[in-house]
């Protein structure tokens, strides 16, 4: 199956519910199919900031955590699609489409211990979602900005996640604060969602310099979307929140620790790190070191990063 197969009179039904990168990673998917077929995406409620920004041509529908099987297959019906894309995979989608014979994501898991062992690469998550729905090759994610930063230099620093091992350290991100702020006379914001408002608040503290703000995910995904499209540069860890600044076009250097791009999900060329031999050792991020030495996190150094990320920004 491909594009030039399509015709103005379909109707393309895409399915991602989680999580916030991985939506992200599907715009493309659906601007594709936008260009012939009117276009369905669906995905969980909280996302439905992310997904309408997806762009002209495109309409979206969220469904409840509860209940979502029942939610997918009455939005189905109702927009009566040709063809339905399944690019999460997992029972909760395949229940929501049944009976329907439909073409699924599903993770290479044999590749992915090959890449977490050092000896592979998988390729762009986009690029596999693209091929799941029939397309030879994938543009980058592209988010419809709404704003723009004001005056002088703004720069958010993602703080905390889900994943412990991932995640920048406090002190990596405090010094950096003050490098930007020492050096730039920058406006830092301190980011992350309402499960790491007591890390911000700390690296805050820490900070000891004026000209910092803290958001901890005051208005769901559509706050976060409001305060890194305000941005000249976002600095973060391997998250959903670099997945939307970059969609955005805000400049966006991601650091890895205990992930890499060897996974897939971000382009090396955007990237710093990481530089431990035994990474990636988890293809989420992990909840401990298995060596127990924390080499990922304790050798980054924080000049290292601001140098990178000031050339992604086009300062240097």
């Amino acid at each position: 199956m491909t594009s030039s197969s399509r015709t103005p009179s379909e109707r393309a039904a895409i399915l991602r519910l989680h999580s916030l990168g991985d939506v992200v990673l599907c715009q493309p998917v659906a601007s594709l199919f936008a260009r012939y077929n009117s276009t369905l995406f669906i995905t969980a409620e909280e996302y439905l900031p992310v997904a309408e920004r997806f762009g002209a041509g495109i309409a979206c529908a969220g469904v409840p955590r509860s209940n979502a099987c029942k939610a997918i297959r009455r939005e189905i019906a109702a927009f009566g699609p040709d063809r339905v894309v399944d690019l999460q995979g997992n029972l909760t989608t395949r229940l929501g489409t049944w009976p329907r014979e439909v073409p699924r994501f599903a993770t290479d898991r044999r590749l992915r211990r090959e890449a977490l062992a050092g000896g592979a690469s998988m390729p762009p998550r986009a690029l596999d979602f693209a091929r799941v729905a029939g397309f030879e090759s994938s543009p980058p994610p592209v988010l419809t900005r709404a704003a723009l930063p004001g005056d002088g230099f703004h720069v958010a620093l993602v703080c905390g996640g889900r994943w412990p091992l991932k995640s920048l350290p406090r002190g990596v991100v405090a010094e950096l604060a003050r490098l930007f702020i020492d050096l730039d006379g920058a406006r830092v914001t301190l980011a992350g969602g309402p499960e790491d408002a007591s890390e911000i608040a700390a690296t805050a503290s820490s900070v000891r310099r004026p000209g910092v703000s803290a958001y901890a995910g005051g208005g769901g995904i559509a706050g976060l979307l409001d305060v890194l499209e305000r941005q000249h540069l976002v600095i973060s860890p391997d998250s959903g929140p670099a997945h939307v600044s970059r969609a955005l076009g805000v400049p966006t250097l991601v650091v890895f620790t205990s992930t890499s791009p060897a996974l897939g999900f971000w382009p090396a060329e955007g990237s710093f790190g990481p530089s431990a031999p035994c990474s990636p050792c988890h293809r989420h991020g992990g909840l401990r070191c298995r060596t127990g030495t924390m080499e990922c996190r304790s050798s980054i150094l924080p000049r290292d990063v601001y140098d990178r990320a000031m050339e992604e920004a086009g300062r240097r």
